[in-house]
């Protein structure tokens, strides 16, 4: 059976860690505080939405979608993809395009104008570029980032 996708719930937390950090493991004691209390914000952060990929009850993909208003582009919203991971054992078997798939529909009826996302360099050679172009992005900016203390 495909894996579903569904925007995440407050329940979701230990889920999205374990793809997150790459240790289906995890216990659930193991969440911290800090953790919690950002999962908190985000799951009422206006315009942030983050979507799992469960197959069964169990969260194998994650993606977060944020929306950003812009008087650019006739006021239409701007959509960013950031965080998306699917957990090793179910990459290649449709989970990130299932992922995408919901993103694109949800920012499209959402009204905006365009889906940015950024991929490390690092990824041009493991597949994740080529999959990004196969589903109709294309490399057309340079990326800039600055990590702060």
């Amino acid at each position: 059976m495909p894996p579903t996708v569904r925007p995440a719930g407050r329940d979701d937390l230990l889920g999205v860690l374990r793809v997150l950090q790459r240790d289906p493991g995890l216990a659930p004691g193991s969440v911290t505080d800090r953790q919690t209390a950002t999962w908190d914000r985000m799951m009422v952060a206006d315009g942030l939405t983050v979507y799992v990929a469960c197959a069964g009850a169990v969260v194998v993909g994650v993606v977060s979608l944020q929306t950003m208003p812009n008087l650019g582009y006739d006021c239409r919203p701007t959509a960013f993809l950031e965080a998306m991971v699917v957990a090793e054992p179910h990459r290649r078997r449709g989970v990130g395009r299932r992922l995408v798939a919901r993103v694109l529909a949800d920012a499209a009826e959402a009204g905006c104008h365009k889906v940015q996302l950024l991929t490390h360099k690092r990824h041009a050679t493991d597949g994740a570029h080529d999959f990004y172009r196969a589903l109709g992005f294309t490399a057309e900016a340079e990326g800039f980032r600055l990590y702060l203390p």
